[in-house]
């Protein structure tokens, strides 16, 4: 789900981070701590995240099939820039607010979900 960076980046970000002598302040740590957990939220939620995504991009687009998501996500973006799909359409803004708050539950888990 995440894109930039990847769980995998995240986790060897922190890795190459972290001093190896122990001297590591508790802001340091508590930094660490925080990048792994991100990335393990990734690594759990992004991939249901990806597939649902997936699937409201093929909806928008009329496509039986859900393939790759960032192929999608470039279908998308095309058809939005020919004019296929108008910005305001109500299932590309229903897309965007899910794509957010999909994102949101793996970067910041603690912000209110639910949207009035």
């Amino acid at each position: 789900m995440i894109t930039h960076p990847t769980a995998q980046a995240l986790v060897a970000g922190v890795a190459g981070w972290l001093p190896v002598d122990g001297s590591a302040s508790g802001f340091t740590l508590r930094v660490a701590r925080n990048a792994l957990e991100i990335a393990a939220r990734d690594m759990a939620l992004g991939p249901a995240a990806d597939a649902r995504a997936a699937a409201r991009i093929a909806a928008l687009l009329g496509r039986d099939d859900t393939g790759d998501r960032d192929a999608l996500d470039a279908l998308l973006v095309a058809a939005i820039r020919d004019g296929a799909i108008a910005p305001d359409d109500p299932r590309l803004i229903a897309h965007m607010k899910a794509c957010a708050l999909d994102t949101l539950a793996i970067d910041q888990p603690r912000y209110a979900h639910e949207l009035g």
